[in-house]
Parts: structure tokens; C-alpha cells; sequence
């Protein structure tokens, strides 16, 4: 089971650097990072926070097939070797949390969510994608990793990629 659900949501923070989370609960901090296999770059691309916003008591957390054709190029990575499209919902009494994040890699690797308690945290290994921890408070509804709002083009791109899990 993951370890954020029965949790109360109290706020959301980004790493600068978009390789790590950090959940703020009733319970205290939690951090998840973006996790890559060798040879490859995983980010955080976007985060949709629930509807009715903080506090939030998370119910299910699963993940999220995502379309493998870029709605749009990130706003982050500007070329691509071979991307690749994950995501993450988690449920909460509040509305929903959608991270979108990517990797990307020679086509043979891929990205992860790394969540506490999990033994598998690869990036470490060879000191890629290996988060400074720099947090910024992750606002408003649907906002970019870099914490600003989304423009209208990206709210679009995002829709496709909701439109996308729906298939």
C-alpha cells in the first residue's frame, strides 16, 4: 500500500530542479523523488492539485497511463532522444492530484516514482537525477513544475493528456 494514503494533504512542495516532492501531511514531510534509470533524465512535468484544495485526506494512489506522443514538447526538456510519459493520481476527499512526469533516455530506460519505504531508488547509484532539494510551494490549481500557473496552450496540453488516460 502506498504510504501517503490515509494521509492528510496539507500542502505540496517541488524541488527547483523538478526530481523531487515533498507531501506536507498532518503526520510531517514526506519526500517522493523522480526516479531514472541508467543513461536517462526523469522530471516532473506538471501537477494538477485537487479542485477544493488543502487539507485533503488521500484515499488511493495509482498510476496513470499516459499517451506516448508529446500533447506538446515540455516546457523543460527541449530535445528529446526517446521520451517516454508517466503519471500519478492520487485520490484524495478533496479532488484529485495528477503528476505528469517524463524521461527521457535512448528508448531502453525509463523513469519512476520513488516512494518512501521503496528499495529500488536507481538514481542514486550513479548520481543522475539526484534532487538538491531546493522546495518551492507548489499553488493554485493546476501549475507548472516550476510552481508558476499554467498558461492557457499548457491547461490545453494537459486536457489531451487527461483526455489520454481516458482511452
Amino acid at each position: 500500500m502506498n504510504p501517503l494514503i490515509g494521509k492528510t494533504l496539507t500542502g505540496m512542495k517541488i524541488a527547483d530542479d523538478r526530481q523531487a516532492l515533498l507531501f506536507q501531511t498532518t503526520d510531517g514531510d514526506m519526500e517522493v523523488l523522480v526516479d531514472a534509470d541508467c543513461c536517462s533524465y526523469t522530471w516532473v512535468e506538471h501537477i494538477e492539485l485537487p479542485a477544493l484544495g488543502f487539507p485533503a485526506l488521500v484515499t488511493a494512489v495509482e498510476d496513470l497511463d499516459l499517451p506516448q506522443e508529446p500533447v506538446k514538447p515540455s516546457a523543460f526538456v527541449k530535445e528529446y532522444e526517446v521520451p517516454a510519459f508517466y503519471g500519478c493520481k492520487i485520490s484524495t476527499d478533496r479532488g484529485d492530484i495528477v503528476i505528469d512526469y517524463r524521461n527521457d533516455s535512448n528508448g531502453y530506460y525509463g523513469g519512476s516514482l520513488s516512494w518512501p519505504g521503496d528499495c529500488d531508488f536507481y538514481g542514486g547509484v550513479h548520481g543522475q537525477n539526484v534532487s538538491k532539494k531546493d522546495w518551492r510551494e507548489v499553488t493554485g490549481s493546476t501549475v507548472s513544475a516550476s510552481g508558476a500557473e499554467l498558461t492557457d496552450e499548457e491547461k490545453e496540453g494537459l486536457q489531451g493528456i487527461r483526455e489520454g488516460m481516458n482511452r
